[in-house]
């Protein structure tokens, strides 16, 4: 089944049986969340014409896996929040304008925090066991959706 051409692809989140974690799936579930909030963003009207669907894709892949380097630095205690590094966006778009990588920044926060509120009440505890094999993987393969 040849997937849509913007389509985020769990497999991009694991390289093996042993990348099939519960953190892995997290971050995958962070990167389709921000790129439904850019689809909505009305201000990123110009970004999504200009870079496509399948670059946004792989972007938002980008920065979810960039965001693990943020979730071990908040659970080690090295910050008292879960910090959206600005680099997260530049080292994949190093031209980006300053005006266009704020907005992405703001859109990004505002996804973390939605997808946050969600992880309150869900059963899976992705970043408390984030180490575990996470089924999720397994059972969006047999769907087919893979």
């Amino acid at each position: 089944m040849k997937m849509p051409e913007g389509k985020i692809q769990a497999e991009w989140f694991y390289g093996n049986e042993e990348g099939k974690t519960k953190l892995n799936w997290f971050l995958y579930e962070v990167a389709l969340e921000y790129q439904m909030f850019i689809k909505d963003t009305p201000e990123l009207k110009a970004y999504r014409k200009s870079h496509g669907d399948r670059n946004i894709a792989l972007f938002c892949a980008h920065y979810a896996k960039q965001m693990k380097q943020s979730v071990f630095e908040r659970l080690e205690g090295k910050t008292d929040a879960t910090i959206c590094y600005e680099e997260y966006i530049t080292d994949f778009y190093p031209e980006m304008k300053e005006d266009q990588i704020c907005l992405l920044m703001e859109v990004a926060e505002k996804a973390w925090d939605s997808h946050l509120s969600v992880c309150e009440s869900c059963p899976t505890r992705c970043i408390s066991e984030k180490d575990e094999k996470c089924f999720l993987f397994d059972d969006y393969e047999a769907s087919g959706l893979l």
